[in-house]
């Protein structure tokens, strides 16, 4: 294992004795209700850190600070869920032990359940690093209280209207929180994205960029949500050599001269290897890594590189890299994959215009027949406005009718996306309506035959419902149990 410990100052816990107290009565409340609501087959998530913190506001701060080589927080609209458990499976191989909340869930309280719950009843932390989705929203709170060493960001794109409103305040959620890390740490940002990479530079900490120089096709879906067209500097237009899905590509503006740096690491070659899976060649200054990658979608093209880019960062070696990544399997609901009496299921998340995009562009790919279910809930968690599904390309699967086997759609809005694929061009007499998820899904795989491929693709909360129900038929297991 390599020393990488950071000289950095941590939160830590408190020597008032009154501090001390609440902290142990916060992990005491937070652990019984973890265990409580996983009796019930719950995950925990939510509901014992928000009563922890009630009761020890600074606990996250406190246990993240017990951590010797500190916190590393991975936000951004797109890719959080993914690139932590990339960044968290290279730590692993280099021999760290990590405290990663893999349910996804990324708000304060959930930041707080994953430390409560990687904690002793006597408030031991026994790991080497935090490894912490947050949302973005949450980031500025999340990096005040735990003074992340190190802060990794993805993209930005417009996301759930009626809690993150346009583009410009999520941009500037995350740039405030940026500005809160403390000067010992180091930024990995996406060089593609233009609003991003934008953000003035803090003096006194490393930024590390990555990018895409490849010759992939351009972007040509229709409604993309591309959210950034004019430049965020002078606002005058952008234009693009390359566009390889939403606002992501080799931008330069027209009018001051603002453009895309280039990146600290590059990924500059992606085969086929004999195996079926995509070979990356990823240039670094002065060397090069090549890593086979089981990851579908060019969308995981920037979660690799955003969790390469944190590993050199961090110094770890090419080889702990290049086996973790090549071990690396699709995380918590993002294209994960279960086998039921002989047919694939495949379920992927979607949330938002660009990342729903970016999954029907990887389903239009498959070379077999294509059977969906689309299960669309509108619960806080999921966003209670699902107008996005109108800027969704679902007309392209109008264009491959004779590929599409057979769609079905379920949820709490199963007929709002019902009227969503009617005006995309779908005939309604050739889709099935059935507002229950656990029928919806036999109606789905009753459809199919042997040896063929079931894509579901849930909104949030549809999707933990349906990871339950598979579950319960023998199919993985509870996120705590993996």
């Amino acid at each position: 294992m390599q020393n990488m410990k950071g000289q950095h100052t941590k939160p830590g816990s408190s020597n008032n004795p009154l501090l001390q107290i609440k902290l142990l009565l916060g992990i005491w409340i937070g652990k019984s209700l973890i265990a409580l609501t996983r009796v019930f087959g719950r995950g925990g998530t939510t509901l014992p850190g928000r009563m922890a913190l009630k009761v020890a506001p600074r606990i996250s701060s406190s246990l993240a600070g017990l951590l010797p080589e500190g916190s590393l927080i991975v936000t951004g609209t797109n890719g959080k869920t993914t690139t932590s458990a990339l960044i968290t499976g290279i730590l692993k191989e280099a021999g760290y032990n990590c405290v990663h909340n893999q349910s996804g869930s990324n708000m304060s309280w959930g930041v707080a359940s994953a430390l409560i719950a990687a904690s002793s009843w006597t408030g031991h932390m026994p790991g080497d690093f935090a490894v912490i989705e947050v949302d973005e929203g949450a980031f500025p709170k999340v990096v005040q209280s735990i003074r992340p060493r190190g802060i990794i960001i993805t993209n930005i794109f417009r996301d759930q209207l009626d809690r993150y409103g346009e583009i410009d305040h999520i941009r500037d959620a995350i740039k405030s929180g940026m500005e809160s890390q403390p000067e010992y740490g180091f930024e990995v940002l996406n060089a593609d994205d233009p609003s991003l990479i934008s953000i003035e530079e803090n003096c006194g900490k490393k930024r590390w960029s990555y990018g895409l120089e490849l010759n992939l096709s351009t972007d040509t879906f229709e409604n993309t949500g591309r959210d950034i067209k004019t430049c965020p500097i002078c606002n005058e237009k952008l234009a693009y050599e390359k566009i390889f899905y939403a606002h992501l590509g080799h931008y330069h503006c027209l009018s001051c001269g603002y453009k895309r740096k280039e990146p600290d690491v590059k990924l500059t070659d992606c085969k086929t290897s004999l195996d079926g899976k995509p070979l990356l060649q990823i240039t670094l200054p002065g060397e090069e890594i090549k890593v086979n990658s089981p990851l579908m979608g060019n969308y995981n093209l920037y979660n690799l590189l955003a969790a390469i880019t944190c590993a050199k960062a961090l110094n770890i070696s090419n080889p702990d890299i290049a086996v973790a990544l090549e071990k690396s399997i699709p995380s918590f609901g993002r294209m994960e994959l279960f086998e039921l009496d002989g047919k694939t299921i495949i379920i992927a998340l979607i949330k938002n215009p660009v990342g729903a995009n970016e999954v029907l562009r990887t389903i239009l790919g498959q070379a077999d027949k294509i059977n969906i279910l689309v299960t669309i809930n509108d619960k806080i968690a999921d966003g209670t406005d699902v107008s996005w599904l109108w800027d969704v390309d679902f007309e392209q699967f109008s264009s491959v009718k004779d590929k599409l086997s057979s769609v079905t759609v379920s949820g709490l809005r199963a007929w709002d996306m019902a009227v969503r694929f009617k005006y995309a061009g779908l005939d309604p007499a050739k889709f099935k309506i059935e507002e229950n998820t656990a029928e919806a899904i036999e109606v789905a795989l009753e459809q199919i035959p042997g040896g063929g491929k079931l894509f579901i693709l849930p909104t949030y909360t549809a999707m933990l419902e349906i990871r339950s129900i598979l579950n319960k038929k023998g199919l993985g297991k509870p996120y705590w149990e993996e």
